[in-house]
């Protein structure tokens, strides 16, 4: 049976849901289905609401018009993004637990089943938190499966994976025999198994439907376009020309005058039948990261923390001293720590940061800061191993956005961050970065992972950083972004370390030194 002729298993009847009292509409009067055993992409344009989608499929959100349809029997599960945070002190057992309401007294078996379909491996447990980004995006992957959903929801699920990882997903994807629906920027990811496409156009507020592989419909779409900004342009001549012509015997009298009247006529019933032709995505504009000045080393690593194949965190050597233009990238295997090294320089370089702010709240002598350590400080043994110098500004974008205050609203955010920038500063980055004043009020926990994105790379231009220290900096950042930033760090003078999966991203990136980890843990 082909996927057209297979049952629906869910279906939007007229549904219609917004935002801020019917300010902000999401969906209007939309109409479609999902069949069984098919695999969809959700397609958007920049928060047109996909999120809401889901959130109404999984019914924690209700239509405030319309119905959602689903067959009775099917159960659905999400793979989303992030692990929640609240659960990231959970070990995988009581992770996997929450997946189900009552105690179920084969859950032991179950996740081994579950980690070894999504071709992971790990304690038991061991928490949430101290796992890497793909390995809690195969967690994430494992906590719907273990539900064995007949609607299973994936939003972005190839973040953090390397192309292993991704090759994995669509093997398993591939072979899973119900139905499937993804949200994802990735569109090689996509087009290597979709059936269809659900086109979320932000204009009308309703969902189009689509078959056929992902660039076929983006083929689709574009033609559309075409086809109706040329009826457009034919029908905005003939109403100019109609206008003249109204203009001219509108000065004449008798039959004349009638003519014109008629004319009119018309031209509002053509300016009506104007098709709305839908809009690109906004992308946010090239921006510069500016820079205070520092000449002394930034970053000085003698050893690096990775986890080996039992999950053990060993030191080992990597004599490196870090300077103005030398930008270096952090590549392979996965599980090894990565991020978790990241992370460390950031917590050491803030641990000695807060203790310069403790000795300034006692001494009341603001030339403390001015102190430069130039040898790792003996009383802290972990500076023994890596550090970021004292004085250094250092524009992180975590994988995970933990480094982000949730509760905070974003202009707080962006002014903690910024030394010596107006209001007006403010507004002006925010805006260059997409978030609009009404979002400045909100806080950073409301923001779609996207706009998150877009926050730290505000932050970064009145920041004024020394370092970026860049962790997966294209997570949740939609595609038609991404060339602006590689620009953005390709013109940056300063220091840059990164971790990074998306090939194509890396590509465009210029004067990198490569850190091959894998090689450092066989020597």
């Amino acid at each position: 049976m082909s996927s057209n002729q297979n049952p629906v298993v869910m279906r939007f009847d007229d549904v219609s849901f917004a935002y801020n009292d019917g300010r902000h509409p999401i969906l209007v009067d939309s109409d479609f289905s999902l069949r069984q055993n098919t695999k969809i992409t959700i397609m958007w344009q920049n928060w047109a609401g996909k999120t809401t989608i889901f959130k109404m499929i999984t019914g924690e959100l209700t239509p405030q018009k319309g119905k959602i349809h689903i067959v009775q029997g099917n159960t659905i599960a999400i793979a989303r993004q992030v692990i929640p945070r609240d659960q990231l002190n959970l070990s995988i057992k009581e992770f996997f637990e929450t997946a189900f309401k009552e105690k179920d007294y084969k859950i032991d078996k179950k996740i081994e089943e579950v980690l070894k379909a999504v071709n992971f491996n790990a304690p038991m447990n061991k928490p949430i938190k101290e796992f890497s980004g793909w390995q809690q995006a195969r967690l994430l992957l494992a906590y719907a499966l273990i539900q064995h959903p007949d609607i299973l929801l994936l939003d972005e699920p190839t973040n953090n994976l390397d192309d292993t990882g991704i090759g994995d997903l669509i093997t398993f994807l591939m072979s899973y025999d119900k139905t499937v629906v993804v949200i994802s920027h990735d569109a090689d990811f996509l087009n290597l198994f979709t059936d269809g496409v659900l086109y979320l156009n932000k204009n009308t507020c309703k969902v189009e439907q689509y078959r056929g592989d992902y660039y076929d419909v983006v083929e689709q779409i574009a033609a559309q376009i075409e086809k109706d900004q040329m009826a457009n342009a034919r029908a905005e001549k003939k109403i100019a020309d109609a206008k003249e012509k109204i203009n001219f015997f509108s000065n004449k009298w008798g039959k004349m005058r009638k003519l014109a009247s008629k004319m009119r006529d018309e031209v509002e019933e053509a300016e009506e039948n104007k098709v709305e032709v839908r809009k690109d995505d906004r992308t946010i504009a090239n921006f510069s990261i500016p820079f205070d000045n520092y000449v002394w080393p930034i970053v000085t690593i003698n050893k690096v923390w990775l986890m080996n194949a039992v999950h053990e965190v060993v030191n080992y050597k990597l004599p490196l001293v870090i300077k103005k233009h030398e930008r270096y990238m952090f590549i392979w295997p996965n599980g090894i720590g990565k991020s978790t090294l990241l992370k460390r320089l950031m917590m050491i370089h803030q641990h000695k940061e807060n203790i310069m702010k403790e000795y300034n709240a006692i001494t009341k002598d603001k030339k403390a800061t001015d102190i430069i350590i130039k040898e790792p400080d003996t009383t802290h043994p972990e500076e023994n191993i890596a550090m970021i110098h004292n004085k250094v500004k250092v524009g992180y974008y975590s994988q995970d956005f933990d480094a982000l205050d949730m509760n905070k609203n974003v202009r707080e955010t962006l002014e903690e961050i910024a030394e010596e920038a107006s209001d007006q500063d403010i507004f002006r980055v925010a805006a260059q970065f997409l978030l609009t004043k009404n979002l400045l009020k909100n806080t950073i926990g409301s923001l779609s992972e996207g706009q998150k994105g877009l926050l730290c790379y505000a932050r970064f231009v009145l920041q004024k950083p020394h370092l970026l220290i860049l962790d997966e900096p294209t997570n949740h950042i939609n595609f038609r972004h991404l060339p602006v930033i590689a620009k953005a760090i390709n013109d940056y003078e300063w220091a840059v370390i990164m971790v990074s999966h998306d090939k194509w991203f890396t590509d465009q990136l210029e004067n990198f030194n490569i850190v091959d980890l894998g090689k450092i843990m066989k020597n």
